[in-house]
């Protein structure tokens, strides 16, 4: 294990993150069902850039979350899956092609181990590589997206 800093030129300086919901980090992918990963893209937006700071931001707020739903009889996903936080692609700002290329493998690397993949973060081009990626392993896929954005609305 290196004990050097990360290299801010190949991995930028907002991947960095606590971990999801305070899971443990990834180090064995044979050992989940699910994991969750940042996709700190934004270079496919025109305008309003900022979505490559969602996994940080959602990493952040999730650390209030309790495993267990109170309403459903303290019901605790975790005593059934095996889940971790697999940290973020290595994306590259500015340049959408390296970016999704690499979107693209990181998914895949969890995929490809039998783990579902669990996107956050990132603008709507990243779903694109989620779909390459999990598509090389099951085949054809179908997408339901859910945007809550206003420039969806008639009105």
């Amino acid at each position: 294990m290196s004990v050097l800093p990360t290299d801010s030129l190949e991995t930028p300086r907002f991947c960095g993150v606590p971990t999801f919901m305070r899971l443990p980090m990834a180090t064995d992918l044979s050992q989940l069902d699910a994991a969750i990963i940042g996709l700190p893209s934004d270079s496919g937006a025109p305008f309003r850039t900022g979505a490559r700071f969602g996994p940080n931001a959602v990493r952040a707020m999730s650390t209030m979350l309790r495993p267990i739903n109170p309403y459903r009889n303290d019901i605790n996903v975790f005593d059934t899956l095996r889940c971790a936080d697999a940290g973020d692609a290595p994306v590259v700002p500015g340049y959408e092609e390296e970016c999704l290329a690499r979107i693209e493998q990181a998914v895949y690397a969890l995929s490809s181990a039998g783990v579902v993949p669990c996107g956050i973060g990132g603008d709507h081009s990243i779903t694109l590589a989620e779909l390459r990626a999990v598509a090389k392993v099951h085949g054809p896929l179908a997408l339901v997206q859910i945007d809550s954005h206003s420039d969806t609305w008639d009105k």
